[in-house]
Order: C-alpha cells, then sequence, then structure tokens
C-alpha cells in the first residue's frame, strides 16, 4: 500500500535510510540529524512524501519538494531520494513510489520532475573508496544504482552527466610550475587574492556575468560579510572567483564553484584560482576536497591534473509530467 507520509513513520524512515540508504551510499544519520536533512527541512513537505507500507511494515519511501523560493521551482517538482527495503527493491515498487510522487506534483500545476542540485534538500554520501569522507549532496541519481534505470525506463531523460571528483588534502602540495605560471601572469595583470571590498570592484558585475543564480546569491555576500573568498584579479578588477574558504564538519573543504567571466577567460585564472583554492582550503584545516563537474566540462582535466579521481557518476535526471 502506497500512502502519505504521517509523523509516526519518521523512525522506521531512519531505520531504513541507515540500511538500505546506506547500501545505497547515503551516510548514516542520527535522529537529530536525519531531522535536519530532511523531515524537519524546511523545504520537506508531508505533500511530496509517500510511504511504501506492508502488513504494518514501512518498506520504502520517496521523498520530493517544489515551491516558489526553489529555482525553477514554479515549473519543477524536486525528487530528493527513493530508498526501498531489499525485500521490496522492485522495478514496480519503484514505479509506485515515483507515481505517487509525480501525481502530486501535477496536483500542485508542475509540468516536470527533475533530480537535480537545485534541490535545497541536500542529503549527504558516502565517497567510494575513501575513509569515510562524505559529500553533502548529490546532483542526480547515481548510475551504478538501480534506481537510475529504472527511472530512464519510466519515461525520464538523462540530460546530462555529473562526475564526482575526490582528492585527499593530506599531500598536497603546489606544484612549482604553478608558482611559475603564476609569476608570467603577474606581468599580465592577473593575480589572486582574498577579496578586499576597499581595493577590488567588479565582484558583483563579475558574478552576473557568469549567470549562475545559486552563486548571484552566495558569492556576494560571501564577500560582503567578509568571508575567506579568493578573486582573480585583472588588476584591481574581480575577473573570476572560487571560495569561499572553510572546512565543513566533516573535514570537506568546502566549494562553492569557480568561474572566470567570459572576457577574461583565456589567460590561466581558472586554473590558478583552484590550486590557490587547494592551498588555502588545507591551511584552513580541511582534510579532503570533493567537488561534481560535468562529464563533459574542459575543467575536469584541471581537477585531475591537481590529483583528483572520479569515484562516482551521476546522471541529472528530467521527465515531463
Amino acid at each position: 500500500m502506497i500512502r502519505s507520509y504521517t509523523p509516526d513513520d519518521e523512525s522506521a524512515m531512519l531505520s531504513l535510510w541507515n540500511t538500505a540508504g546506506a547500501a545505497m551510499g547515503y551516510a548514516p544519520a542520527q535522529l537529530e540529524d536525519f531531522r535536519r536533512l530532511l523531515t524537519r527541512h524546511p523545504n520537506f513537505s508531508p505533500a511530496y512524501t509517500f510511504v511504501l507500507e506492508k502488513k504494518g511494515t514501512l518498506l520504502g519511501f520517496v521523498n520530493g519538494c517544489t515551491g516558489a523560493g526553489i529555482p525553477k521551482g514554479d515549473i519543477r517538482g524536486y525528487l530528493s531520494c527513493l530508498i526501498l527495503s531489499a525485500e521490496a527493491d522492485s522495478d514496480e515498487n519503484t514505479a509506485l513510489l515515483l507515481s505517487a510522487l509525480e501525481n502530486a506534483f501535477r496536483k500542485a500545476g508542475k509540468t516536470y520532475c527533475a533530480v537535480t542540485f537545485f534541490n535545497p534538500i541536500r542529503l549527504p554520501w558516502i565517497l567510494p573508496g575513501t575513509p569515510g569522507h562524505q559529500h553533502n549532496n548529490t546532483p542526480g541519481v547515481a548510475t551504478d544504482l538501480p534506481l537510475h534505470d529504472r527511472m530512464l525506463s519510466l519515461g525520464y531523460r538523462e540530460s546530462t552527466r555529473e562526475c564526482a571528483m575526490y582528492r585527499s588534502l593530506a599531500d598536497y602540495e603546489t606544484p612549482a610550475w604553478v608558482e611559475e605560471k603564476a609569476g608570467k601572469m603577474a606581468k599580465e595583470g592577473y593575480h589572486v587574492e582574498r577579496y578586499d571590498p576597499d581595493r577590488h570592484v567588479g565582484l558583483e558585475e563579475m558574478v552576473a556575468a557568469l549567470d549562475n543564480a545559486m552563486w548571484s546569491e552566495e558569492i556576494p555576500a560571501a564577500g560582503k560579510s567578509g568571508m575567506d573568498l579568493l578573486v582573480g584579479l585583472k588588476g584591481n578588477v574581480c575577473a573570476g572567483f572560487t571560495g569561499p574558504v572553510y572546512p565543513e564538519k566533516t573535514g570537506r573543504g568546502y566549494f562553492a564553484g569557480l568561474g572566470v567571466a567570459p572576457r577574461f577567460e583565456g589567460h590561466g585564472l581558472g586554473t590558478l584560482l583552484f590550486y590557490r583554492l587547494l592551498e588555502r582550503e588545507k591551511q584552513a584545516g580541511a582534510k579532503y576536497m570533493s567537488l561534481f563537474t560535468g562529464e563533459d566540462n574542459h575543467a575536469r582535466f584541471i581537477y585531475l591534473n591537481a590529483g583528483f579521481r572520479v569515484v562516482r557518476t551521476f546522471g541529472v535526471m528530467l521527465k515531463e509530467l
């Protein structure tokens, strides 16, 4: 039986999260963390959460979210997770739970169901081949999970693929060639510094040129608040950014992204920004870095050259309802 979530389901959902969810790669959680991440998250709603129950036992659940305050939330509903116990993990039960969520999105006037990084319900997972290191969200459905192919068979399509990449910072040292490159770039007026609003200009304009809604919200605010934000500069004009720099509680060095405004591309700022980020994150106490990049994104080669490796691949999923 598929039915709507009630608060009485929370304990059983947590149990599934720590068993079947952990088998899918999600990071195990205590009740307090589970509530913060999901059941008491500001964007959690029983209207978009359904459970599979048989003879009083909860065997699976699905959660999604939508709303005007979410990017593209006027037309999209977002799937957060779908977890089934080992005994109930079937194509049929996956279809039943997905159908319940999709119908709820249709009733709310949404025209798409998506699995992307725009979902504000961010669920952490364990990076394979690491000592329990976590990444703080997923940008899609892992291609190694049965759920990925099941969704494709149910009318979803992959709009793109994202690679999860990882590097321990324990042995990180900036290569000599990076310093040589920095010296050559300085002669052309390009360099990387911590953002200083009293000396640097054009931060908001630079971020606007990158046309990324999440960066436009986060990066200027980080600069104004005095966070350790690294900027690529042409003279004193902001040409690119990375950061803000700080270690998360897990030991991961935070990474909002890296961008260089189109008119300043081609001078090596992206590479220099990234290596300076690794330096600063290690100095700040971060133990490792993890990030996502598009499978076809040229920046992937910057990360590989810096010692990162691909640990998992995710499909960004979309279905018209």
